[in-house]
């Protein structure tokens, strides 16, 4: 007979500014590019590359083109990020880790590269989860199918719609500072992030 696995809750993790540091490396790679075609940082507040830097989709996708694989290769967790996840899975906590490719302007080739990559980053640095969601859907179509608990994200527009349909954590950024909510946790790290799930659950 087969039992189903009992978990205590099911944490939907938007893997861009909630383990690695994405804000950052926008800024700086985007400097460095903007200045190869002329452009100027215009809205360092804003959450997408173009907004940043007022290019065109074309060279936000040349941008992504250039540097995702940078970002993959380089890129380190967030400040006790893996602690935090292997005490909740301990815990038997469901960790889904999930990117939408719909919230970047990215062209196929990108994309699979970032399927492919995303998964291998998680494994190299032994950060445990479940399941790894790669998926176009609706963001609250993701929650409702996989039964979510809780949803943790850094995007302020995926939080809003979210919020509603399930209790949220947003990770603090200089994007998302004007967004609050009865349902909306926001945190500053993962000690802080670790404590609301406890508290929340």
């Amino acid at each position: 007979m087969f039992f189903k696995k009992k978990y205590n809750g099911v944490i939907l993790i938007d893997f861009h500014d909630v383990l690695t540091d994405l804000q950052d490396f926008k800024l700086k790679q985007g400097n460095f590019f903007a200045k190869k075609y002329g452009y100027k940082l215009v809205n360092p507040n804003a959450y997408d590359t173009s907004e940043i830097f007022d290019w065109t989709v074309s060279r936000n996708e040349e941008f992504w083109d250039m540097y995702l694989p940078q970002l993959l290769n380089t890129f380190k967790p967030k400040h006790l990020a893996k602690e935090a996840l292997e005490r909740l899975s301990f815990m038997k906590y469901k960790i889904l880790v999930a990117y939408n490719p719909n919230d970047f302007d990215l062209t196929p080739e990108s994309q699979k590269y970032h399927i492919h990559h995303m998964s291998k980053w998680l494994d190299r640095f032994d950060i445990p989860y479940d399941s790894c969601i790669i998926s176009e859907k609706d963001w609250i179509e993701i929650v409702q199918k996989n039964e979510v608990t809780l949803f943790i994200s850094a995007n302020p527009s995926t939080i809003e719609r979210v919020s509603p349909h399930c209790p949220s954590i947003i990770f603090d950024t200089n994007y998302n500072q004007n967004l609050d909510g009865d349902r909306i946790t926001r945190v500053h790290d993962w000690k802080e992030a670790f404590q609301k799930i406890h508290d929340i659950h």
